[in-house]
């Protein structure tokens, strides 16, 4: 059998038991024998009209050839007729082979000095590479293509691969730079090829901005292109087009509207013979959200017959997943397993052959969640039923896998060669974000908002050349993470479902599964303990009291007597104040040191790097913010830029000079105008071991907002905006960041990715850990602080989660208003040490 054949391929690949093998290979076999009854069932479902689709992200292949004069017609003959020979390889999905023929044209026409011809042989060869889900590969052909393109003045040409870059990333879920590809290619049609490539790139826009979550914008494109592919008489299109606009209702749960468009592309693409396999997805999809679990099966047994074959448009890994979420609804676990199995297997190839730049690996992180966090709700229901452990270190492995893997990538690269591959243009180009941010926070309404998005994905392109490679988590994590563990130590990770959420509490002696409410219910407790302690209400004890046995109340015995917590986060949980929730009247901070980490393979990994080789304190604080600041000097001569003025921070000098005494080690402070970008810049090349920024941390001007690092007015009057894509780009072995600003942890939180911004930067860059705040504290002499580095020179072994919490329980123990949880309990360590 066919399917049967390509997972063979796949159990070789990754070494999968010959005992997992016989069990899913008797599952696939099952398939067929249902193949009739799905046809049948079917077509009584899809009898009366209606509207809607998503179609496979598959690019457009180019099938026009420009004419050449007659006198040339003899030399570019061969490649015609090797792209005639390709087109029809790749349009009967023989991918592989019409790559070889590709290849061979761009190859020809090279030769034969013809840019246009090589140009479109390498964007073909991109299109092939898409089709057998290489996408790093695709993308760079891509480029390469549209690089060639512009060269041989072939602007039509450059149109369509920006469309195709704009789908690749569409694909894997980087959506600001999907839109602007898709955006640039608009705006490159000609009036000749607007016809026939506009409805394409309308729908195209209309998803993404559907999955941006502005409807109202992705409907009114919607029907444009819709419009438009009926107008050209393009039936495949408009079939696409209602697919993906069904789908996107789909995933808004909006099941009235899903189901007309979802329905009308199946019976234009079952009369007119185009495939059905996104059809069959889709409405077993829509069919399982409507209740009707049997119909859902038996549309996702069809879909996965289709997508079977070596190189269906679909990747492998979301029909597998999709059926197996349908019997996980259905209660059939061993089944659901067998299927999330193989998307996990077959996902890890997706994500390691996606574009090596930050965002396209965050947005595999989200694509995946779901399947790993399907994974572990069969496997940990199962365990329930058959307390086999194996299971509760494979479900481990699954959450654990997919957690922070970006960051990962990031950490494990050699950060010599990464500093050094910047090049100039990605400064200078950072600088006009940061011109741009500074605008859009002066005036929300101006046109800054909108060039602060298409600086970000001129960034995105960028990073590309940088090739951070990664690779999958080595397998026995669990075992790898229990024997990094001492006797003091536990490992909490938590991750938190629509239905239930789990938690993994490991130590030396092994793992303990632990089932929690759902994440809804977890969430709202969360924010009400937040809240509470953060405004000292009086429900504060009863609310974080709540929240401590929610998370922590059945943990075994063995656990609560470790006195250092490591904890891996979920999101709805990274703004949970920890040390400050209550249990049988102490605080959580009276009874263990907290860590946050960004996942455990991430802190595995980290044991091997050097901690900073020095003792130095650099103190950053008191900068000048404003000009009517006595010491800011503008240079003669000089026009002044307009600023964002902000007030000066008088008390953050003496924090920095505190802070400096209490470390007792030398120290450099950068205060007035030496608050600068370059001058900070100088002090992390020394690999401190303190790094205290006192500053203003200002909200960004793009959603979901991320903090940005004010330091001191530039000569010129430009604001000196730090912001967690600058910091990414810098190399460090700085030991602790210190971010005493408010709000300095503000970051978007993602699945799978976890808490971005600055903490998430300041680790990319090289520090080993991050203090950084939730919320707002009243303190400008820095006590707090002080009394972390006293007790973090004191013992620097333990660390500073260790140091954090002794310095916690010596404001609580002093009295007056820095004893209360809202002033110690905003502040948390998040890292690797």
């Amino acid at each position: 059998m066919k399917a049967g054949t390509i997972l063979l391929g796949i159990f070789q690949k990754w070494s999968i038991p010959k005992g997992n093998q016989d069990k899913i290979l008797a599952t696939i076999q099952s398939w067929s024998g249902r193949l009739k009854a799905v046809t049948v069932l079917a077509c009584c479902l899809l009898v009366f009209p209606l509207v809607g689709t998503v179609p496979s992200h598959l690019p457009e292949l180019r099938t026009k050839l420009s004419v050449p004069s007659a006198d040339l017609k003899i030399r570019r003959a061969p490649i015609t007729a090797l792209f005639r020979k390709g087109s029809e390889l790749f349009r009967s999905g023989q991918y592989g082979e019409a790559l070889q023929v590709f290849g061979a044209m761009r190859t020809t026409a090279e030769a034969e000095q013809f840019g246009d011809l090589a140009a479109r042989a390498a964007g073909n060869i991109g299109a092939c590479e898409f089709a057998l889900h290489r996408y790093r590969d695709a993308l760079q052909a891509f480029l390469e293509a549209h690089r060639m393109a512009d060269a041989a003045g072939d602007l039509s040409a450059a149109a369509v691969f920006d469309a195709n870059i704009a789908s690749l990333y569409s694909e894997i879920g980087d959506l600001d730079a999907a839109s602007q590809w898709t955006a640039d290619a608009l705006s490159r049609l000609s009036p000749k090829d607007r016809r026939t490539a506009e409805p394409r790139l309308l729908i195209q826009f209309a998803s993404l901005r559907a999955r941006q979550k502005r409807m109202p914008e992705a409907e009114a494109l919607f029907a444009r292109g819709l419009d438009a592919a009926d107008r050209a008489a393009d039936l495949q299109l408009y079939a696409n087009g209602l697919n993906r606009l069904g789908e996107e209702y789909l995933k808004q749960h909006n099941l009235k509207n899903a189901e007309p468009p979802l329905l009308e592309a199946y019976r234009i693409r079952k009369l007119n013979r185009f495939a059905l396999d996104s059809s069959y997805r889709n409405l077993g999809l829509l069919r399982m959200e409507q209740g009707d679990l049997p119909a859902a099966s038996l549309l996702l047994d069809r879909a996965i017959e289709l997508a079977a074959r070596p190189e269906g448009p679909l990747p492998n890994w979301d029909v597998f997943h999709q059926r197996g979420r349908i019997r996980l609804a259905q209660g059939r676990l061993r089944e659901a397993l067998d299927d999330l199995r193989v998307a996990v297997w077959l996902a890890r190839d997706w994500r390691w052959n996606a574009p090596s730049d930050d965002a396209a690996r965050i947005g595999t992180e989200g694509w995946l969640e779901k399947v790993h966090s399907a994974l572990v709700e069969a496997g940990n229901r199962l365990y329930l039923e058959t307390r086999n452990p194996k299971l509760v270190g494979e479900t481990f492995e699954a959450a654990e896998e997919n957690r922070a893997a970006s960051l990962r990538v990031l950490l494990a690269s050699s950060r010599d060669s990464e500093a050094a591959s910047l090049p100039p243009a990605y400064w200078a180009t950072l600088g006009r974000l940061q011109q741009a941010e500074v605008q859009a926070l002066r005036n929300p309404q101006s046109p800054a908002i909108e060039q602060v998005a298409a600086i970000r994905a001129e960034l995105t392109r960028m990073e590309l050349a940088l090739g951070h490679e990664g690779a999958p988590l080595p397998t026995g994590l669990l075992d790898r993470t229990r024997n990094a563990l001492d006797g003091a130590t536990a490992l909490l990770s938590f991750h938190l479902g629509e239905s239930v959420s789990w938690m993994w509490a490991l130590d030396v002696e092994g793992p303990v599964l632990y089932r929690l409410p759902p994440r809804v219910e977890i969430e709202f407790q969360v924010r009400a303990a937040a809240d509470a302690i953060r405004t000292d209400a009086p429900t504060a004890g009863a609310t974080s009291e709540g929240l401590y046995r929610t998370l922590f109340g059945a943990l075994d015995a063995r656990f609560k007597r470790k006195t250092r917590w490591l904890v891996a986060l979920d999101k709805g949980l990274f703004e949970a104040p920890l040390a400050a929730l209550r249990v049988d009247g102490r605080y959580l901070a009276e009874l263990h040191a907290v860590e946050i980490i960004p996942g455990a393979g991430a802190w595995v990994e980290a044991a091997a790097r050097a901690p900073s080789p020095t003792h130095l304190f650099v103190g950053l604080g008191d900068a000048v913010y404003n000009t009517a600041d006595v010491r800011y000097h503008k240079p003669p001569g000089l026009s002044a830029a307009k600023a964002l003025l902000l007030p000066r921070l008088v008390g953050s000098g003496r924090e920095i000079e505190n802070c400096a005494r209490a470390w007792g080690g030398p120290r450099v402070l950068l205060t007035g105008q030496d608050a600068s970008r370059g001058k900070l810049q100088e002090q992390l090349a020394r690999d401190p071991a303190i790094v205290h920024l006192a500053t203003h941390v200002l909200e960004s001007s793009s959603q979901p907002a991320h903090g940005l690092i004010a330091l001191s007015l530039s000569p010129q009057r430009e604001n000196q905006l730090l912001s967690p894509q600058e910091i990414a780009g810098w190399r460090t072995r700085a030991g602790v960041i210190v971010m005493s600003g408010c709000h300095s942890a503000e970051g978007p939180i993602l699945p799978g990715t976890g808490l971005l911004g600055l903490t998430r930067a300041w680790l990319v860059a090289g520090a080993r850990s991050v203090v950084a705040s939730n919320w707002a504290t009243p303190d400008e002499s820095g006590t707090l602080f002080s009394a972390l580095y006293r007790h973090l020179s004191a013992d620097q072994v333990s660390g500073p989660a260790a140091a954090l919490r002794a310095a916690q329980l010596e404001m609580l123990r002093s009295g007056g208003w820095r004893a209360q949880p809202r002033y110690w309990g905003a502040y948390f360590v998040m890292g690797t040490q």
